[in-house]
């Protein structure tokens, strides 16, 4: 473990007695949050996709890709022997508002279900959830288990927050790659993680294709190197050194990236992956100081999309 003398309030955290290596104690200072505002204005923009063509066949009809997680059609479910249960997410389109939900992306082409089966210490999205819960404001809806959303719901629209990772690649067809534009157009924002940046000699597993997959929906735009100045490391814990997730590798995986609207985080890109560091697996080089640093930094960027 790294000397937390600098640190020492983050010391205490770590010290403390039968306790996991998280946060405590620590509130928003806002009133608690909510998705109404996105809601809102999400119905028309569902039901223009439809309109348009947006929600074909499911991608891996279009493309053959098969599906590597079993799927229970009857309880509209993913599931397996050694992965346990990942619900998808049905949310309401009423415009009342409701509680938050850490819910990932599922898209075709790569296994997007990295962490949230492959049992380690905990399930990496369920135990990010119970820490969000406990240490925010936020009013956020635990599930027994973790949750998803397909790209071609029509629900999409309803989450102002969407979480995404994975090894392998993605394949977007076009109508699915205007259907994010029309997302990130109306206010959504979008976490990605490359859940292996040494693949490829450094290249990542994602990366590459989370590059690729921008580029189509953002000509215009690129990914820019996020400094720790930004608004992002500050949300609610003041982070002015970059620790990482569980794997922080100099000159590949030392720094987050984003894609902009204006001065905001769109598309936040962070290749030293928070999400095994939730998952618990050991983090290098920090060890748990780093996992504290995963678990803060997680909270701090959905308070940042929610409140941005």
């Amino acid at each position: 473990m790294l000397n937390n003398s600098r640190h020492p309030e983050r010391q205490k955290k770590l010290e403390a007695a039968d306790k996991p290596p998280f946060i405590s104690g620590v509130a928003l200072k806002p009133a608690p949050l909510s998705r109404r505002s996105f809601i809102k204005g999400s119905v028309g923009l569902a039901t223009a996709a439809v309109a348009a063509g947006g929600l074909l066949r499911p991608a891996h009809a279009q493309f053959g890709f098969r599906e590597y997680l079993p799927y229970d059609s009857a309880h509209d479910v993913h599931y397996g022997t050694r992965y346990g249960i990942i619900e998808h997410h049905h949310p309401g389109m009423d415009a009342t508002g409701e509680k938050f939900t850490f819910v990932r992306l599922k898209y075709p082409g790569g296994d997007w279900y990295t962490n949230i089966v492959n049992y380690y210490r905990w399930r990496s999205d369920l135990k990010f959830t119970e820490v969000l819960a406990e240490n925010t404001t936020i009013d956020v809806e635990v599930r027994e288990h973790p949750q998803y959303v397909d790209i071609d719901d029509e629900g999409l629209f309803a989450y102002p927050f969407l979480y995404m990772t994975g090894h392998i690649g993605i394949r977007l067809s076009t109508a699915q790659v205007r259907k994010l534009r029309d997302y990130f157009e109306r206010g959504g924002f979008l976490h990605v993680e490359d859940c292996d940046v040494r693949l490829k000699g450094g290249r990542g597993g994602l990366r590459p294709h989370i590059y690729e997959m921008m580029r189509q929906v953002y000509p215009e735009k690129k990914f820019e190197r996020l400094e720790m100045s930004h608004p992002i490391y500050h949300t609610l814990y003041p982070h002015d050194e970059y620790l990482g997730g569980d794997k922080r590798i100099r000159g590949i995986s030392d720094h987050d990236e984003a894609i902009m609207e204006d001065d905001r985080v769109i598309v936040y890109f962070c290749p030293s992956d928070l999400n095994c560091a939730w998952e618990g697996r050991p983090c290098s080089p920090g060890g748990e100081e780093q996992r504290v640093w995963a678990f803060e930094q997680g909270m701090n960027v959905v308070a940042y999309a929610l409140t941005r």
